[in-house]
């Protein structure tokens, strides 16, 4: 078994996701701008044991296929916020992508923020914005 990673630490919050289609996700991710930090192949093949994936502005996520991990978590049922200056670029991204815009591209009033929502190939939600907190 080949584990690779890239030796930064990250140092906040990491949900985790498993996906029925965990190699497709990660490829999904990548395309998005995520990178990858460390790669677990799973037991069976085309299987992701597990995979953390970096936020360039900082974050992670963590990735496993369904069936791999022993876990309450099922696919299609989250919803995360990523920080970024540009959603612009990121959109062009998603949409390159072919991917489902839930919330379109929009500055909100009541909120400093410039943000769009998209779903994964899961069914999970992905809101790109420029508000932090």
């Amino acid at each position: 078994m080949a584990i690779e990673i890239s030796g930064i630490r990250q140092a906040n919050i990491w949900p985790s996701i498993v996906s029925d289609d965990a190699p497709r996700l990660r490829e999904w991710l990548l395309a998005l701008g995520f990178r990858q930090d460390l790669f677990i192949p799973g037991e069976r093949s085309g299987a992701i044991h597990h995979c953390q994936m970096d936020w360039p502005e900082g974050g992670r996520v963590l990735l496993s296929s369904t069936d791999e991990r022993d876990t309450p978590c099922r696919p299609g049922v989250n919803w995360f916020h990523v920080v970024t200056p540009d959603p612009d670029a990121v959109l062009e991204r998603t949409l390159a992508l072919g991917a489902n815009v839930v919330q379109p591209l929009v500055d909100q009033s009541d909120y400093p923020s410039r943000d769009f929502t998209v779903e994964d190939p899961d069914g999970n939600f992905w809101t790109f914005a420029t508000f932090a907190g």
